[in-house]
């Protein structure tokens, strides 16, 4: 998102398709600090370690950058 945007400084607001948190929304002003929170998320859940969060956080990041410089192309071209 930040390469398709040109910036990382985009502020959004995300809501969930959770049935136990209806009506719940986050304000964000990156993608990065979104992607961050959601990795987080998984340590606080109970199912990931901080350091899965952060390598994937990491990997994500890395094939993101290999898929738009390698891979994708205007549509029509």
């Amino acid at each position: 998102m930040r390469r398709y945007f040109g910036t990382d400084n985009v502020t959004f607001i995300a809501t969930t398709e959770d049935p136990h948190a209806t009506g719940v929304t986050r304000p964000y002003n990156s993608f990065t600090e979104a992607a961050r929170e959601n990795a987080r998320s998984r340590v606080y859940l109970g199912v990931h370690f901080q350091w899965d969060g952060d390598h994937g956080f990491l990997s994500g990041s890395a094939l993101a950058e290999h898929v738009v410089a390698t891979r994708l192309r205007p549509l029509g071209a």
